[in-house]
Order: structure tokens, then sequence, then C-alpha cells
């Protein structure tokens, strides 16, 4: 199907005109063509902003590049055995990628080859609405109906949703994504099936691809269809190897609680702590997200959640820091244990307070740098927090800027702790 629109005041090119310009006419000027697809067509469809775009090019990549020296134009290889680069320019940066054709592929890998034709590299794609082109002169080419699917809400492999996923078992999770973000799309049954009959082959993937499109899945604004779905068809059990955690999903208010959760504490949410080393096995994460995801999973305690109901609450937020606000939400989807609403306000807005002693304080009174150093500003900490971080008005304190304190505590002479 094709139909034609103005290109310049209908789609929404933007600053990123005169790049996708340049493109263009590079292809022309050389006996072939350059075309809009994938998510920037498909999101000006939905009437949905369009922020990135991604090209097509029916040219074999090396040559491509080679023109690119020639005028001194900028790119950096994205993944060149696959036949994609990234061309820059100013602030604008476009993927581009040669028509192409699967040779050899295991679900994981694809062994890919140029073609010209764009039916064939059409084919090869993954869904009927990221199929769909647009050329320089304002054509959409949509061979697979994909506009009608966007326009009746069916999210719809190309051909045989069986061999599309066996072509790159990702695709799995790629469903689940979209079905995520676009809660008003459906899958049809056969293509549901098809994902049942694969979705133990999510394990052969790498760890960073299942991150990458977990998280975006994950950071949908309402992706709780989208995993109901996937613990109906048995994903989580046979992709990740366990359960989720959805059950409480169901209660409005503890729906709620999980959507105002970041990806991370999402994720820690629905995930049993006894299975916190399985999700380590094919997840990847950076350094600080897996400490952060480490609290996260530790959570609060039945005492610590209790506690946060009493007039004491920001003794108990005080150890979390900025986490505690994720960390309630997290108790109450696993439990279902509600926080009041009020109160989550105050948890929301709570920001720690700064310890006001250092370690130089007490070096200045005469302690020696060392670990009985560190446990005395422990046990300095601790007193400080459980008399509503206050200096007790009974004892002496720190010597000027800092008011009377807790002198048989602070003192070298002070008998060690336990």
């Amino acid at each position: 199907m094709s139909k034609k629109i103005n290109f310049v005041s209908d789609f929404p090119v933007g600053k990123a005109m005169a790049l996708i310009t340049k493109i263009q006419n590079i292809a022309r000027e050389n006996g072939s063509e350059a075309r809009i697809v994938g998510g920037a067509v498909r999101d000006w469809l939905m009437r949905k902003p369009v922020n990135d775009f991604d090209m097509a090019i029916n040219m074999p990549i090396i040559q491509f590049i080679n023109i690119l020296i020639e005028q001194k134009l900028k790119f950096y290889e994205t993944g060149l055995a696959y036949g994609t680069i990234t061309v820059l320019q100013d602030d604008v940066s476009i993927e581009i990628t040669q028509t192409r054709i699967d040779v050899k592929s295991d679900g994981r890998h694809s062994e890919v080859k140029e073609t010209t034709d764009w039916l064939v590299d059409a084919k090869r794609r993954d869904f009927t609405m990221n199929a769909i082109y647009l050329t320089d002169n304002g054509i959409l080419y949509d061979p697979y109906n994909g506009a009608l699917d966007i326009k009746r809400k069916k999210l719809k492999f190309i051909g045989s949703a069986d061999a599309r996923i066996e072509e790159d078992y990702l695709r799995i999770l790629r469903a689940f994504r979209f079905i995520a973000c676009l809660p008003e799309f459906a899958l049809p049954k056969s293509d549901v099936e098809a994902i049942k009959r694969h979705c133990h082959k999510l394990n052969t993937l790498s760890a960073d691809r299942i991150t990458d499109e977990f998280r975006k899945l994950l950071s949908a604004e309402t992706p709780i269809a989208a995993l109901n779905l996937a613990h109906e068809i048995g994903l989580d059990r046979h992709g990740f190897g366990f359960n989720f955690l959805l059950d409480n999903l169901k209660i409005d208010q503890l729906e709620k609680a999980f959507l105002q959760l970041d990806w991370l504490a999402r994720l820690a949410a629905i995930t049993p702590i006894c299975n916190k080393n399985k999700l380590y096995s094919f997840m990847q994460f950076s350094r600080q997200q897996q400490r952060r995801f480490e609290r996260l999973m530790k959570g609060l305690t039945e005492v610590e959640a209790v506690g946060l109901t009493t007039m004491k609450w920001k003794q108990i937020a005080y150890w979390h820091e900025n986490d505690i606000q994720y960390m309630a939400r997290i108790y109450s989807v696993r439990t279902g244990f509600m926080f009041g609403q009020n109160l989550l306000k105050e948890i929301d807005a709570f920001q720690k307070q700064k310890f006001p002693v250092s370690g130089e304080d007490l070096i200045q009174l005469g302690w020696t740098p060392g670990p009985q150093l560190g446990r005395k500003l422990v046990e300095l900490e601790r007193i400080w927090v459980l008399n509503d971080f206050k200096i007790p008005s009974d004892t002496n304190f720190l010597p000027k800027n800092i008011k009377n304190n807790i002198n048989e505590v602070i003192h070298p002479e002070s008998p060690k702790l336990n």
C-alpha cells in the first residue's frame, strides 16, 4: 500500500531535515534511495511525538561510508556487521542501515547481506507497524499494511510469527515492550501462541540485550497488562526462571503504588527475594544500579514498615536515605500492607538531614584517626537520630559552632563500645 503525503509540512522532521535531505541526495546521486523507516513513521501515524529518525538505504553500507568520507561527514559504526552506522551533523544523529536480507540466523546472531529490494528488507522486520517507509518524495511505502494495523490497534508480526521469533528471540520481549507502551494494542492470539512456544529461548540472549529491552518494558507508563500477559503464558517462569509477583497489583491502591516506582524499583517489586541471584544470571546492571537494586531487594523489615506508621517514621527513613519512598511502595506490593496516602506524601518529601558531627570534630577533641573513631561516629549518629535529630540538652557537646553534645560518648577516655 502506498500513500502520498507532503513531506515537508506533514512529517515532523524539524531540525533533522537538513541531514535527512543530505542523506537522501547522496543516495539519489549514486543511483540508490534512502527512506525514513521504523519508529519515526510509526509514531507519526499514531500522532505521537517523533524524536528519533532511522533510515534505510538500498546501497551497500561500505559504499555509503566511502561517500561520507569523501564529503567529510561524521559517522560512527553502530553495527557495521549488520550494515548499520550512525551519521552525525551538528546535534542531530541518524542511524542508517543498508537494506538487507538474513542469510543465516540462530535466534541470537544473524548473518546478513545487502539487497536493493525494499520488499525483501521489509519482510525481515519484526512487526507490520515497523515496516512502513517514507520516501524522499513523500510516498508511504507500506507493503504489510502496518498503517491499517495501527488504525485497528493490532500488533502483528510480519508473516509467520514463529519465523520472525526464530530469527531473533529478543522479539519476544520487544512484543511485550510494545504492549506495555501501547496498552490499547493487542497481539493476535496466534502470535501469542507463537511467543509461548519460544519464550524458553530468552536465556540464549545476551544479558545486555535482555536488560535494555526489559528496562524499556518496565519504564512504560502502564506495563501491568503486559506483565500479566507474560505471566499468563509462562514467559516469567520459562524465560526468567521464576514467577513475577503480580497478585497484589489487582488492588487499585497497590497498582498505583507500583506505577509510582521507577523501572529498577518495579523490577525489585516483582522479583521474589529468593530469586534475586537468578535475575543476575541474565540481567546486566551498572555497579551503581546493582548497589541500589541490592538495597531495594533487601527492603524494609516488618518492624520498619510498622515503624513508618508512627511518629518516629523519620528515624527509619533516615537510614534508607533517598530510597525510602521506593522501599515503602515495594513493601506494599510484596505484602499487601498499605500505607496512608498522607504518609506517603510526607515520605516522598523527606530529605535526609546532614549529621552535624565529623571525624575532624572528634580529632580536635583528642581522638586518634582509626577504627575506634569511626565506631564512635556511628554511635553518635545513632544517638542523634534516636533523639529526633537533636543534641540532648543534658550533656555537653562539641566546641565552637556545634552546640552541647554527648560528653561521655565523645571523650577519648570513654569506655569502649561493646
